[in-house]
């Protein structure tokens, strides 16, 4: 059910003012790795913009303030403990006027508990790696330095870091010395753009330098050992391109960041903007809390995306590699102005991994790329809230990192390229990345450089998109008049008006694909009002019909039109209808039973150019879930592409107590797989048939649960697997599974954690004994144990759960362990208090049950007086 996105108590949120214009931030710390602190100085380079400026105000959480300067004046200050009050008194006032710059120096320490964070060997985990590194989107710098914490505010940066000798340092910018001093090295980095604080980076650790030469896409020298200062030789053509790989992992770090050339080269042509530094470097930290962050030439990628050969069968990372790098245009060079406009950074993120997917493995690929981003924001917009893209109605900012920012807003800005056109969408985007380059950006100004460089008004676009919430909701007929040879397409928009949606019509303009004798006919349209019928000559009945054929609207939709059409546009030649399409019709076709159509499913997970659409088509014979579309599914087995095997494999779990199926799947897991994740899918889907065979198979010695895999998707599966076997075994080996120790994985902990609650819900024996497991879990020094903890007592469905969670919510200073702790115990009430009602209306029928029953006594005892006595004759 749909909640409001924005808390009871929320208000409008806007940039703060900017009393003074931060022109360069100089940042020099010492790193105590054994005491997890920092200390030494922050130097801020400012001018006012007004003569009246008195006092300036630094976020600086839980610092220790040792002295505040301005050269060898001291300022007086006042710190409690969120924002550092720094009194100009003592400035000369000639020198606080406008177009002066002055520099105030603030001494600190600090045991950061948010935006830096110090990694390293624990009782349970004695092998992880030493390493320190930052993160400070959204709000988290004001941890480890002092700072004007907003977007808006962008400066030049310096950061100078002390580390132990054997370490290495990235920060931002050109590296200007490294100085070698008693067991310490001392990194002096520069960064000469503009850029906002929460981008300014450090990384340490053990690493190994890999350069990758931009000029020569695909070539990479490495540097084994301790990674050194760049060489003094002439600068290559183009910017250097390092990766730093934890020390033993480079095979791996080239094989998950080879194509970072080309992708550079990519979005230096979408953006009309060659990249605008002189360095690309990506580290690999170790446990960090996000995917990646964009730091202004240094990303931040978490190690747990890097990928051994086995895993590179079937899988990658190009999206999350392509996503970070967009960002050093959209969010390093044009930052949104303030939070509420995050899409400008993350939509253009997004949509840049469906760049470089269309660039590097075509459109169809593209395309499904595409589509599961529609599904993911249709699936938050459906289960959990609908807001507008752009809000200032929110309670952190982190509560915007969304689907409606990331994915919708990728969905949008492919909309605004397919209402422009190629040609006017490039020009676009080139004039808004070259005027707003170094600057802070609104929707507006999206809309205002649109409307420059192409003369399109498109205000009813971005404000039905952006500024509104919600999608179309269709219902589409497609007919046929065999006497006029006319077709026709009536479109229907269904979404209702709620608190957040505002008017109810959209405007989509789009095309209709109709197929005659194996030709495509392509007519535009424009939907507008609420119900309309559109009408197309044709020389003969179609045989494929397809409402905006590629699926590039954003919407909801409902097709209706005869089972042979779909059944035709399943088949039909790829050069005549998109993957995309012919899977929308394998899922359609799921919902028939026919032997026809299980025929033609059958032929499609064989023989289909796409593995997308194999995929789908499995999906729907699993739907279908008789004999004959478990005959198809076991043929498919024998499907030559990974990823449409993992699909096959997947939808054989949806046959329940099948002893075939489970045979080809035990035997499956004995032999192995080429993909991990086939395998994987095996161990799952094996389980849900719940055959006798499954426990003994999942849990045997040299079973999917004793196996290692990437990302250990193997032990994954298999722990998950358990929780649908029903069998009270289950509960001590996912508890076990869940304990934080040196022999489980983050990974294997967390699908532990999430199938133990699987398990005992519903199960009254056991879900006291899974809560307070989970509960002890909500402490966990894993961030992301924790948060699979949030999820899995919202699973479990214990509201005695809720005590713990509030105490959860209030301890932890990640805005989105509270939101979602928050949000849990809403619904854990929400669920008691439907309980509650069920019971006291449960109560209340009784007790009129009882009531009518005395009534109808009553009433029998009075009729029975007032009857006439019978006498005998």
């Amino acid at each position: 059910m749909r909640k409001p996105f924005a808390r009871p108590g929320s208000r409008p949120r806007y940039a703060p003012d900017r009393l003074v214009d931060v022109k360069h931030i100089l940042i020099d710390i010492k790193l105590d790795f054994d005491k997890r602190r920092i200390t030494g100085s922050c130097a801020t380079t400012l001018s006012p913009l007004s003569p009246e400026v008195r006092w300036i105000a630094l976020d600086a959480v839980e610092m220790q303030i040792k002295r505040v300067r301005e050269g060898s004046t001291d300022l007086a200050f006042d710190h409690d403990g969120k924002q550092l009050r720094i009194d100009l008194g003592k400035v000369a006032r000639s020198r606080r006027q406008p177009g002066q710059d002055v520099t105030i120096v603030v001494d600190y320490a600090a045991q950061p508990r948010r935006g830096l964070y110090f990694i390293g060997p624990d009782a349970g985990y004695p092998e992880r790696r030493l390493q320190a590194w930052t993160q400070g989107q959204d709000e988290d710098s004001r941890y480890w330095f002092p700072c004007f914490d907003s977007p808006h505010e962008k400066a030049t940066s310096e950061v100078i870091a002390t580390v132990p000798e054997r370490f290495f340092a990235l920060s931002n910018g050109a590296l200007v010395s490294r100085k070698d001093g008693k067991g310490t090295t001392r990194f002096h980095w520069k960064l000469d753009v503009p850029h906002s604080c929460y981008l300014i980076t450090l990384a340490a650790g053990e690493y190994t330098e890999l350069r990758a030469d931009a000029a020569a896409p695909g070539k990479t020298s490495a540097k084994a050992g301790k990674a050194k200062a760049p060489a003094k030789a002439a600068a290559p053509a183009g910017p250097e391109i390092l990766y730093y790989a934890p020390r033993g992992r480079e095979e791996e770090t080239l094989r998950t960041l080879a194509r970072t050339p080309e992708m550079l080269a990519l979005f230096s042509e979408f953006t009309g903007v060659p990249y605008p530094y002189g360095k690309y470097a990506q580290v690999f930290a170790s446990e960090f809390i996000f995917g990646g962050m964009e730091n202004t030439t240094a990303t931040t990628l978490t190690d747990n995306v890097l990928y051994d050969e086995r895993a590179a069968i079937d899988y990658d990372v190009d999206s999350l590699v392509a996503h970070e790098l967009a960002h050093q245009w959209f969010g390093d060079l044009l930052t949104c102005r303030d939070w509420g406009q995050g899409w400008l950074n993350e939509g253009f993120a997004t949509y840049a991994e469906y760049l470089w997917t269309e660039r590097w493995k075509g459109r169809d690929e593209a395309a499904f790329e595409r589509a599961e981003f529609q599904d993911q924001y249709l699936r938050e917009d459906r289960d959990q809230y609908r807001r507008p893209i752009a809000t200032n109605m929110f309670e952190v900012p982190i509560d915007l990192f969304d689907h409606h920012l990331y994915e919708k807003g990728a969905c949008v800005l492919h909309m605004l390229r397919r209402t422009l056109g190629e040609d006017m969408f490039k020009r676009a985007i080139h004039h808004y990345v070259q005027k707003h380059q170094q600057g802070s950006v609104e929707t507006r100004d999206l809309a205002r450089a649109t409307e420059d460089a192409t003369g399109r008004n498109l205000d009813w676009f971005f404000d039905q998109w952006v500024m509104r919430a919600g999608h179309p909701e269709l219902k589409v007929e497609l007919g046929w008049d065999e006497d006029k040879k006319i077709a026709r397409v009536s479109v229907k928009q269904g979404q209702k008006v709620d608190a957040v949606s505002g008017p109810v019509l959209f405007r989509l303009p789009t095309e209709v694909l109709f197929v005659v004798a194996g030709k495509p006919h392509r007519f535009p349209l424009e939907v507008r009002d609420e119900q309309e019928a559109f009408f197309f000559p044709l020389d003969a009945r179609p045989h494929i019909a397809i409402f905006d054929p590629g699926d590039h609207l954003l919407k909801s939709i409902d097709t209706d039109k005869p089972l042979p059409m779909w059944r035709h546009q399943l088949s039909a030649a790829p050069d005549v209808v998109e993957a995309i399409d012919r899977a929308a019709a394998a899922s359609a076709l799921g919902k028939h039973s026919d032997a026809d159509t299980i025929a033609a499913l059958g032929r499609a997970v064989l023989k289909d150019k796409h593995y997308a659409v194999r995929a789908a088509a499995a999906a729907a014979l699993a739907q279908i879930r008789n004999e004959a579309a478990r005959t198809a599914l076991l043929a498919g087995l024998a499907t030559d592409h990974p990823k449409a095997r993992r699909a096959v494999v997947r939808a054989l779990g949806a046959f329940k107590f099948d002893d075939v199926v489970a045979a080809s799947l035990v035997t499956l897991l004995e032999t192995g797989d080429e993909s991990y994740f086939v395998e994987a899918e095996a161990a799952s889907a094996l389980a849900r048939t719940r055959a006798a065979a499954a426990w003994d198979a999942l849990t045997a010695h040299d079973g999917p649960l004793m196996r290692d895999s990437f990302q250990d998707v193997i032990r994954q599966h298999a722990l998950r697997g358990l929780s649908e076997l029903r069998d009270p075994r289950a509960l001590s080996v996912l508890t076990e599974w869940t304990r934080y120790g040196h022999l489980h994985s983050s990974f294997a902990r967390r699908a532990a954690v999430d199938g133990l609650a699987r398990h005992a819900e519903g199960r009254e024996g056991d879900t006291r004994a899974a809560r307070e497991v989970l509960e002890l879990l909500l402490e966990d020094p894993d961030f992301r144990v924790q948060m699979t903890t949030i999820g899995a007592l919202a699973t479990l469905g214990d509201a005695r759960a809720i005590p713990a969670l509030a105490r959860c919510a209030d301890r932890d200073l990640d805005g989105r362990v509270k939101r979602r702790c928050r949000d849990v115990i809403r619904d854990l009430r929400d669920g008691r208090s439907r309980e509650e009602g069920l019971r006291l209306c449960k109560d209340e029928t009784e007790r009129l049950d009882r009531e009518m029953k005395k009534l109808r006594e009553r009433m029998a005892a009075v009729e029975a007086r007032l009857a006439p006595k019978k006498h005998p004759h």
